[in-house]
Order: structure tokens, then C-alpha cells, then sequence
């Protein structure tokens, strides 16, 4: 991990002189693949977060604060949850789960839980008692797609958080500042992805999690079979329907 100092001296000059005491400076976690402005070397705690469909997966949060307001970015790891949905799956069948009468008893959300992990994230913020969402809307970073939002909370204080997925990990950045003060670009537009080394990442195309080179409309459409409304009967895209017995 890095910490670059970053403040310029006409930033310095519009700062009210509590806040000098944490310059702000780059931090950068190869090991959780991204990197961000905080005020002062951010605080590290290891913890879990529980998944839409109640995996509980490993996370960090790290955290600063300031004269202006508090911040911070969670970063939690999907990278194993395939194998732990596959698991629960797999152990629902052995256990013949509801006698086998519930399709969807032993079905695994791996699938849905990857694809749904940044509206869920972000449903957390929407839903908290008392807060008014003055502002929500996808959101791309260097490319990466994301959504964000924008939340007076019932004391007055504005909240702003912006979610993406990237590399297999969920990022939440999150920043929240008393009521009268700016919108904490410092912070927010600062997150950008590194590889192990260090260095950014920039696409050269819109990156969605869980799908290839983005491109619209797609040229060849994905694994698919076809049905026949009549008979209900699947088959392979560019067989004819077989015929009725």
C-alpha cells in the first residue's frame, strides 16, 4: 500500500486551517485493487458482508475523516462466491431439500447474486429511515459502470455514495458532509483501479461485470435455445421445431 501526497497550494489557501493538520494524499492497495484520495492514511478494518442471498463474504473498510466531513470505501471480495453458492447448492440436493416439490429449493443464485450485487449495495443507503434521494443514476468511472446517489439524511447532513463492481470485488464509496458544505469531489471522483502492481487501469470500453467487451447492439447473441409456444419444446437456435409425435 502507497500514500502519495497530492495537495496543491491553491488548495491549501481555500481550506479552513483546522483541516491542514490531514493533508490529503493518493492511497494505493494493489492487494484490493484500487487506489483514492483521504485525508490522512485511512484506517483498515477487516470484517464480513452479507450478500443478497445471505452469503457472508470477506470485506475491508477503510476510513478518514476531516474538518469536512467523513469517508470512506468498502471493498468486499466475490471472488469465492461461486464456489460457495455451488456448495450450498450442492448440500440442499443431498439433503433431497423440501422433498424435491419446490424447484427453486436448491437452486443456485450465484448468477443473480453477481449480476444484482450493486443495487443491492446501494439499496442499503436508499432505504434508511428518514433519508430524501435527491439524486440517483448510473454512473460509469474510468469506464467501469457503476451506479450512484446522492441523500439528504434527517439531520440535515448529505450522504453521497457510488457503487461499482470490478475485478470480482464490490467497491463502496462512500462520503458524508455537514450540511452548508460542497459536494466532496476530492473523494468521490478519486477512486480508480490498479492491477497488482499498482498502476491504473483504464478501458478503452464500457466495463459491466460478468459480460465481455460491451457493445450495442450485440453482434451474435449469447447462448440460447429457442421454443416453440405451441408445444413448449426447446430447441437449438437455427433447428426447426421437432415435429409433433
Amino acid at each position: 500500500m502507497r500514500f502519495i501526497p497530492l495537495m496543491s497550494a491553491a488548495l491549501i489557501l481555500c481550506i479552513p486551517q483546522p483541516t491542514l493538520a490531514q493533508d490529503w494524499a493518493r492511497f494505493v492497495s494493489p492487494e484490493d485493487g484500487f487506489s483514492a484520495n483521504y485525508p490522512g492514511q485511512p484506517k483498515i478494518v477487516s470484517t464480513t458482508y452479507t450478500s443478497e442471498y445471505r452469503q457472508q463474504l470477506p470485506a475491508k473498510v477503510y476510513t478518514a475523516a476531516d474538518a469536512l466531513g467523513r469517508y470512506s470505501t468498502t471493498v468486499v471480495d466475490y471472488r469465492d462466491a461461486e464456489r460457495l453458492h455451488n456448495e450450498r447448492s450442492a448440500k440442499c440436493r443431498a439433503a433431497n431439500g423440501a422433498n424435491q416439490q419446490d424447484g427453486d429449493t436448491c437452486q443456485n443464485d450465484f448468477v443473480m447474486e453477481v449480476a444484482g450485487a450493486t443495487d443491492h449495495a446501494l439499496a442499503r443507503y436508499l432505504t434508511r429511515d428518514g433519508v430524501k434521494v435527491t439524486q440517483f443514476g448510473t454512473y460509469f468511472l474510468d469506464l467501469v459502470a457503476g451506479r450512484q446517489a446522492q441523500l439528504t439524511n434527517p439531520d440535515r447532513s448529505r450522504t453521497y455514495v457510488a457503487v461499482h463492481q470490478h475485478a470480482g470485488r464490490l467497491y463502496i464509496q462512500e462520503a458524508t458532509v455537514p450540511v452548508g458544505m460542497p459536494e466532496p469531489l476530492l473523494f468521490l471522483q478519486s477512486l480508480a483501479w490498479v492491477n497488482e502492481e499498482g498502476k491504473a487501469i483504464r478501458y478503452r470500453t464500457l466495463y459491466t461485470e460478468g459480460y465481455t467487451e460491451w457493445k450495442f447492439p450485440q453482434p451474435t447473441a449469447p447462448p440460447h435455445t429457442l421454443r416453440d409456444l405451441d408445444s413448449s419444446l426447446e430447441q437449438p437456435p437455427g433447428k426447426p421445431p421437432p415435429k409433433p409425435r
